[in-house]
């Protein structure tokens, strides 16, 4: 199964995670305008032809500005992405997402292969694969959007878009 897990931005940083079998892919992509953020979703979606879409999903609307309006379009493009012939896409609510990264954080809850070092230069990484925190929350998406409790016997090998 091929999946692309986002961690959408309309005015900042997007990350995704694209998974197939043994192979994942990790790129992240910045830019203040969301329709660049989409352009960039659209050629992953072309050139990785995933078949779900997984991606983190906010219902603030309590923060109100160009930012969030940002935001609230690009998760339509993510929708109508279907048009693409993805054949599921599936939100994951924002605040499952940072509950699990607060949990691994604080160690009260462990990811084999993801770690957390502390240290300036350090941070976050996946099976020994630095991540940012863009890549990580997309990562996170895609496992609280597996909706699957049990942690994976395997990871997948790493490798990154720029590789």
């Amino acid at each position: 199964m091929r999946v692309l897990s986002i961690d959408p931005s309309g005015t900042g940083t997007s990350g995704m995670v694209f998974m197939e079998g043994e192979q994942t892919k990790f790129a992240s992509f910045q830019s203040k305008d969301w329709k660049e953020h989409l352009a960039f979703l659209v050629e992953q979606v072309k050139t990785l032809q995933p078949q779900t879409i997984l991606y983190e999903h906010t219902h603030y609307i309590n923060l109100r500005g160009k930012d969030m309006t940002s935001l609230f379009k690009l998760f339509g493009g993510i929708e109508s992405l279907v048009y693409f012939g993805i054949k599921e896409i599936k939100a994951v609510p924002v605040n499952q997402v940072k509950t699990l990264k607060d949990k691994l954080f604080k160690g009260t809850q462990q990811i084999p292969g993801l770690e957390f070092a502390k240290g300036r230069g350090k941070g976050w990484s996946l099976n020994q694969q630095k991540l940012n925190l863009h890549e990580l929350d997309a990562w996170l998406v895609y496992w609280l959007g597996r909706g699957n409790d049990n942690p994976p016997t395997s990871f997948p090998q790493k490798r990154r878009e720029d590789d």
